[in-house]
């Protein structure tokens, strides 16, 4: 946790190499960008980098901004029906669905209550990690292999596949018309009359040393991607809400920024320009995420034996970078239990060091769905800023240094996080939320 260690692992070239904890994802993540190492990582982030320049970043708006509003009408109609909402599950409805859709173009409605055989594989697949993780037996893949698990894990893989089968040949022979291959001007890329781009177009586009990449290879990395991308975004968002909802001024503010933005027009979409001007909600964001990162850890393994400042690491060592102990270090962060999103314009934190805050990793392996991330981030809580005035369950007396005390046992309402992968807490998030009439 100590920045000048952390700096040195994660701006390294040589301890980039990945192996526990991130082999028990190996079964569906393959050699997908989170897990590859070596040459094989180098050409799978060269292939993947341009799905996140800037044009195809604002096809994926146009769809963040639709699935909001959905997300809008969702809220209302529990907000009525119910005092306190678990934000956490709510959210992450909203998260597969622009997930999904802009990973393969494909629209699962998880936020309209329907069932769909993708979302369910995956939520199988990503209850079935982190028990795997909390076992010396199943760990071992041997042992693994004998336990009801095993057999629940490969029928989710085996449905993944084939919906994914389905998917990747309609998105295919669509990308095969010309009405999609019509290719608009820069300034035009929202042109109704072409299919919004998906993550996966990209992906049967692309050629790797001249050959086009295989069905493997696309799944791998779609289901990366959809991994990656719902369950971190909905931690965020969760969190932020949470954080907003106990600090009034903070909430205020941040509406006020967004009255600046959009007057009181609730439902009006925002443009690429207007989320870069969030300044104040970026603070936010920022501050969330030294409290509550999405990934409260990293791990490297060192492939060789070598030197960290004046540590040696002996060959085949896992190194885990707390992420969440450094945004909690008092080191670096004055009262760092304490939610204060203007701390990152204070002249203190001018000059502070990259590495002391880390949410997206840093160095050559950090997170390159960073920017589609905080878009999403923003579109959401933009939304629900304007939609709503967001207040803690009555019940709840938590403060933050409480949550992160593990003498503390929560009442009724409150937190107990837990990091099955990424952070949540174990009894959901609840929170109320009182509609706006400005």
């Amino acid at each position: 946790m100590e920045p000048k260690f952390v700096e040195h692992v994660l701006s390294s070239n040589i301890l980039t190499y990945k192996y526990d904890p991130y082999n028990m994802l190996y079964p569906w993540l393959g050699s997908g960008l989170l897990t590859a190492n070596g040459e094989q990582w180098t050409l799978r982030r060269k292939l993947i980098t341009p799905s996140f320049h800037f044009r195809i970043l604002k096809d994926f708006l146009h769809v963040m901004n639709e699935t909001s509003t959905q997300f809008m009408s969702l809220l209302e109609k529990e907000a009525a029906a119910c005092q306190v909402l678990d934000m956490q599950s709510l959210v992450m409805r909203n998260t597969i669905d622009v997930i999904c859709e802009t990973a393969m173009g494909t629209r699962v409605n998880s936020i309209g209550g329907q069932s769909s055989a993708i979302v369910t594989a995956i939520d199988t697949l990503c209850n079935v990690i982190p028990e795997r993780g909390v076992s010396v037996f199943k760990r071992f893949d041997v042992c693994f292999k004998l336990t009801p698990l095993y057999a629940k894990q490969q029928r989710a893989l085996t449905t993944l596949r084939k919906e994914f089968a389905q998917i990747i040949e309609k998105r295919r022979a669509l990308i095969q018309t010309s009405s999609y291959n019509a290719t608009p001007d820069d300034d035009e890329l929202m042109d109704a009359k072409r299919p919004k781009m998906a993550f996966l177009d990209n992906l049967l586009t692309a050629e790797v040393q001249g050959k086009p990449l295989t069905f493997e290879q696309i799944f791998e990395e779609v289901s990366t991607f959809m991994f990656e991308g719902h369950d971190t975004t909905a931690s965020a968002i969760t969190f932020a809400l949470y954080c907003l909802a106990w600090s009034p001024e903070s909430q205020q503010r941040a509406f006020e920024e967004q009255l600046q933005l959009h007057g009181h027009d609730r439902q009006r979409h925002s443009t690429f320009d207007e989320l870069q001007n969030m300044k104040y909600l970026d603070l936010v964001i920022k501050e969330t995420l030294r409290i509550f990162p999405s990934v409260p850890f990293i791990f490297r393994t060192a492939k060789q034996a070598t030197q960290i400042e004046d540590k040696f690491i002996p060959q085949g060592t896992t190194l885990g970078i707390g992420v969440l102990s450094i945004g909690h270090s008092p080191h670096v962060f004055s009262e760092p239990l304490e939610f204060r999103p203007e701390r990152w314009e204070a002249r203190e934190h001018t000059n502070v060091n990259a590495f002391d805050y880390v949410p997206f990793s840093a160095g050559p392996r950090n997170c390159i769905g960073q920017k589609f991330a905080l878009l999403e981030l923003k579109v959401t809580l933009s939304k629900l800023l304007r939609h709503f005035h967001l207040k803690p369950a009555p019940e709840s007396r938590q403060s933050l240094a409480q949550i992160f005390d593990p003498q503390h046992r929560p009442g009724p309402q409150e937190l107990k996080l837990y990091i099955p992968i990424t952070l949540k807490s174990m009894t959901g998030v609840p929170l109320r939320l009182q509609p706006r009439t400005y």
